[in-house]
């Protein structure tokens, strides 16, 4: 694993694992325990996930919460100082810890939203605040009256959608970019057959070789499966690297097409 350090000083991974939708029909706690195996160390959740308790006791039953960094995020029904203050505290009550709290949507004015993670913040409370699906617009709205600064963004972001203004913005202002659905959930990246040749030139598979470009341009990610082999392969990126001519193929790549809602457009007025 290779790690980032943040605006803050504190160092979090390059690779995260993603817990959405898993719950229900999945045995959580297996779930985690193969990820923990496969080496991750950082798992991102939010309570619109409705998985944060069951993510407490599968951490607690493996002995593992000291080891792991955790992402919460305030959902867009806390639309208010005091119901974002309220929404981290029943997280923190169902994760036993938070170590990153996000908005995780620009929704109407963040201005008070955005002051609730900065008193949270500067009373100690939680050690990294962040945002999710903020454009760049939205950042500079943001860095306008923020007293500190998110650590993170975390966007919807693959080979077939950079947002290279809101990705240069985010590394101008020393802001960590977080790719969530780096390998999209639907759309023709997995099967593209030119992705394959540049994957059997390195002996790795296709989504290794789309993760793999989005660290080299300084995105770390998240994915997500719950398949143990999935896993192993969604982390093991870092015994390999593209070259000119595979990064300019990938980038060529980039055509917005968003698998979920643009933010400027959500949530639905």
């Amino acid at each position: 694993m290779e790690y980032i350090k943040l605006n803050n000083g504190n160092t979090v991974p390059k690779v995260f694992f993603g817990t959405y939708r898993i719950h229900d029909n999945d045995d959580v706690t297996d779930v985690i325990r193969d990820a923990y195996d496969a080496g991750y160390r950082a798992f991102d959740s939010a309570s619109y996930y409705r998985n944060e308790r069951e993510l407490r006791d599968a951490f607690e039953t493996l002995g593992i919460r000291d080891e792991v960094t955790v992402t919460s995020k305030a959902w867009t029904d806390a639309d208010t100082y005091d119901k974002v203050v309220e929404q981290f505290n029943e997280s923190r009550r169902e994760l036993g810890q938070v170590d990153i709290y996000m908005l995780h949507w620009p929704m109407y004015d963040f201005k008070d939203r955005w002051r609730a993670l900065e008193d949270l913040y500067l009373d100690g409370q939680i050690k990294n605040i962040a945002v999710a699906n903020f454009k760049k617009h939205h950042l500079e709205e943001l860095l306008s009256f923020a007293r500190v600064r998110p650590v993170i963004d975390q966007i919807e972001a693959h080979a077939y959608l950079m947002d290279y203004d809101t990705i240069s913005f985010c590394h101008e202002n020393d802001i960590a970019v977080q790719a969530w659905r780096p390998l999209m959930r639907t759309g023709p990246m997995l099967s593209n057959t030119e992705i394959l040749k540049v994957a059997e030139k390195h002996g790795k598979t296709v989504a290794q070789v789309c993760l793999r470009f989005l660290l080299q341009k300084d995105v770390c990610i998240v994915p997500k499966s719950t398949k143990a082999y999935r896993m192993k392969e969604n982390i093991s990126l870092f015994d390999f690297e593209l070259d000119a001519e595979d990064m300019a193929f990938m980038e060529s790549l980039n055509v917005g097409f968003r698998t979920a809602d643009d933010p400027d457009n959500f949530p639905r007025r």
